[in-house]
C-alpha cells in the first residue's frame, strides 16, 4: 500500500500506536469509531483518515516515554506500561478496556513451567526470571523482598524461553492461552492492566490540542461501546431444545449412521413412521447432518497445531482459504497475541512443512506463527472427506 508524503500541520495531533499484541485490536476499534486505517506492515507506517492526527507505530511502553519526552503528545498504551516506565507527566484521558469482557482485562503474572519445583514466589532466590518489563519485576521481588536475576527480552514469545534459559517468567496474560501452550503455571498473579488512551500534561494545556484529544476519547470509548453491543454474551451448551427421545435417536445415528428407521424405532420405542418425522424435524432445524466421514488413523499419522498472529487482511484471507483443505479440522479465530489458531492433520513431516510454509508463513501480514507437532488427535476422529 503506498503512503502520500503528506507533511504534518504544525499543530498536528502526534499519537502513538501500539505496535505488537494489541495492534490489530487497536486498528478495529479505530475502524468501528469511524476511521478509516491504511498500514504498512513492512515499512512500519500508519495512516487514518483525519489530517489533524499523525500516528506512528511505537512499543506501549516507549509510548508513554516519547509522552514524557514530548515526542508524542497522546497514545494508546496500558496501565502496566505507564507503570513499567514510571513516567509522571502523563496523565489517563480516558480507560478503553471491555466493561464486560468474558476473559476479564490482561493479568500481569509470574509463571513457572508446570513441572517446576518452584511452588510460591519465595522459591525463586537465586532463580532467573525473564521478562518484557524488568521494573515491575523488580519491585516485585523488592516487595517480596526476594533476591533474583532478571532477565530482559523484548521478544514476541519469551514465554518459550521459560525452563530453557530461565526458571520463570513475569508477563502479559489475558486467557493464559500462550502459557498453557508452553506448559507454563500462573504462580501468582500480580495486578490486572486495562487499554488506556493517554497524553501529555502540556498536550492537555494546549486548547486546540485538548479538544482533539477530548474528541478522540469520546470516539474510541463511543467504539467500544458499540463492540460490547455486538459481543454475544456467552451461553453454555443445552439441549433445552431436544428431549429424552430426540438424544437417543441421535445416539444411535452417532454409533451408526447407517441405521434404518426399523433398528432405530426398536430401540426408541418409537414406530419407524415417529422416527423418521423426529429425524426429518432435526434436519430442518440444522441441528443434525448425516453424511459420510473419513477414519483419520486410516489417513494420517500425525497432526499440528499452529498459532498465527496475522493482520486484519491476512486473517480473512487465511480463514477463507484454509476452509477449502479437507484435513484442515480445526479453525478458531482467537484475541490475544495469536489471532487464528489452525489444527492439521498429515501424512508425514515433509508434507505437513511444506503446507505450512506455502499456505500460511510465506503469505503477506502473517507476522509470526508458533508450531506444535503432536500426534493425531483425540477428537475428532473422523473427518469430511476431499471434495
Amino acid at each position: 500500500m503506498k503512503f502520500q508524503r503528506n507533511m504534518p500541520r504544525k499543530s498536528s495531533l502526534k499519537l502513538g500506536f501500539p505496535l505488537g499484541a494489541l495492534q490489530d485490536e487497536v486498528i478495529e476499534l479505530f475502524e468501528t469509531a469511524g476511521y478509516k486505517v491504511k498500514t504498512d506492515q513492512a515499512l512500519q507506517k500508519i495512516e487514518i483518515s483525519d489530517p489533524d492526527i499523525t500516528c506512528l507505530f511505537v512499543r506501549p511502553i516507549a509510548i508513554s516515554s516519547m509522552i514524557e519526552k514530548g515526542i508524542l503528545d497522546v497514545g494508546i498504551s496500558t496501565e502496566a506500561s505507564v507503570m513499567e516506565a514510571k513516567t509522571e507527566k502523563v496523565k489517563e484521558v480516558c480507560n478503553l478496556e471491555y466493561e464486560k469482557s468474558p476473559w476479564g482485562k490482561t493479568r500481569v503474572v509470574l509463571a513457572v513451567p508446570k513441572d517446576s519445583k518452584i511452588a510460591s514466589a519465595r522459591g525463586l532466590r537465586g532463580k532467573k526470571i525473564i521478562t518484557r518489563i524488568p521494573e515491575i519485576t523488580k519491585e516485585f521481588l523488592r516487595k517480596s523482598k526476594i533476591q533474583a536475576e532478571i532477565l530482559y527480552s523484548d521478544t514476541l514469545v519469551n514465554e518459550s524461553k521459560v525452563g530453557v534459559i530461565a526458571d520463570a517468567i513475569v508477563e502479559f496474560s489475558r486467557r493464559g492461552d500462550v502459557l498453557a501452550a508452553y506448559n507454563l503455571k500462573v504462580l501468582k498473579i500480580l495486578f490486572e492492566s486495562s487499554v488506556i488512551l493517554i497524553a501529555s500534561s502540556k498536550a492537555l494545556q494546549d486548547a486546540t490540542k485538548k479538544k482533539k484529544i477530548q474528541e478522540l476519547a469520546t470516539r474510541l470509548r463511543g467504539a467500544r461501546s458499540q463492540q460490547e453491543q455486538i459481543v454475544k454474551p456467552y451461553t453454555p451448551w443445552s439441549t433445552t431444545n431436544l428431549d429424552d427421545v430426540d438424544l437417543g435417536i441421535l445416539r444411535e445415528l452417532f454409533e451408526d449412521g447407517r441405521k434404518s428407521f426399523v433398528e432405530i424405532a426398536r430401540d426408541a420405542k418409537l414406530s419407524s413412521v415417529g422416527v423418521k418425522k423426529r429425524i426429518e424435524k432435526l434436519l430442518q432445524k440444522d441441528i443434525v447432518r448425516i453424511q459420510g466421514l473419513m477414519n483419520i488413523e486410516k489417513m494420517y499419522a500425525m497432526s499440528a497445531t499452529i498459532a498465527v498472529e496475522a493482520d486484519s487482511k491476512a486473517l480473512a484471507e487465511l480463514v477463507e482459504q484454509l476452509q477449502r483443505f479437507h484435513f484442515v479440522y480445526m479453525l478458531v479465530k482467537t484475541s490475544g497475541r495469536y489471532n487464528l489458531i489452525v489444527g492439521v492433520l498429515a501424512s508425514d513431516l515433509g508434507n505437513l512443512e511444506s503446507f505450512i510454509t506455502k499456505e500460511i508463513r510465506e503469505k503477506n501480514g502473517v507476522k509470526q506463527i508458533e508450531v506444535s507437532v503432536g500426534e493425531l488427535p483425540l477428537i475428532p476422529k473422523r473427518i469430511p472427506p476431499p471434495f
